[in-house]
């Protein structure tokens, strides 16, 4: 293990590997980040930054100067996550960006899932390039998300149309990430695809995490026709 790894690795432990941590945990143990402002004399104190997901978190009380050094090196869609604890400290650094709450869940039981039937099946890379309805941006995604995760999609008439993946990967936990063509949603597509990739994780003993912001009615609707609790809340920060 190089220096890099090692020191990555270590900040990692020193985050429990719980339902708030999923994804700033994954970015460390999988070295896809950088790192800005980490002050270990106390409690862990540090922003971690990964151009690539577009994603900065932010571990307890960091100088603000490193907040704002992390965002000034990520794109305009860059997603900022903070704690409660930690949210007005971040906020102060970024007057001018948005603060939303989301929820996370974890999965009570799992009696649900088995209800839950479709064609669902793995995809291969070169799948993804062969859908033509495919609206660019999800193209993207999803061919960076091969790359660190397999990928489920439901089949209807022979074609992909509900795609899920594990956005972000711990120990032991796995934060979901799906998406459904528009002209398909609501008809539990979307549902048999997660079932299906929830399983699929459970073999890797690694359970899921939903998280869905307070005002995304249609997330927090499937996350509980597939048995998930809510069991903690991440603050979101946004450029207005």
């Amino acid at each position: 293990m190089s220096p890099q790894s090692f020191f990555l690795h270590k900040l990692a432990l020193s985050l429990p590997d719980i339902p708030r941590w999923v994804e700033t945990r994954s970015m460390l143990l999988s070295g896809r980040c950088e790192i800005f402002g980490c002050d270990e004399t106390g409690a862990p104190s540090f922003v971690v930054s990964s151009p690539e997901l577009e994603l900065i978190s932010v571990a307890g009380f960091p100088i603000k100067e490193a907040i704002l050094q992390a965002a000034a090196a990520n794109s305009n869609e860059v997603e900022i996550l903070a704690t409660p604890e930690n949210s007005e400290h971040v906020a102060e650094a970024l007057p001018d960006w948005a603060v939303s709450p989301a929820k996370l869940h974890v999965l009570q039981g799992e009696s649900r899932l088995h209800k839950i039937s479709a064609n669902v099946e793995l995809l291969a890379p070169s799948e993804i390039e062969a859908i033509t309805n495919l609206p660019f941006d999800l193209k993207e995604e999803l061919t960076l998300a091969f790359r660190y995760s397999p990928v489920a999609a439901t089949i209807v008439d022979g074609m992909p149309v509900s795609f899920c993946y594990a956005g972000s990967q711990t120990e032991s936990l796995w934060d979901i990430s799906i998406d459904t063509l528009a002209e398909y949603r609501n008809k539990g597509y979307a549902a048999a695809c997660v079932a299906y990739m929830i399983e699929l994780m459970r073999q890797q003993k690694k359970q899921p995490v939903w998280g869905a912001d307070e005002t995304n009615a249609a997330s927090l609707r499937l996350a509980a026709k597939l048995g998930f609790i809510t069991v903690d809340t991440i603050m979101v920060l946004q450029r207005k």
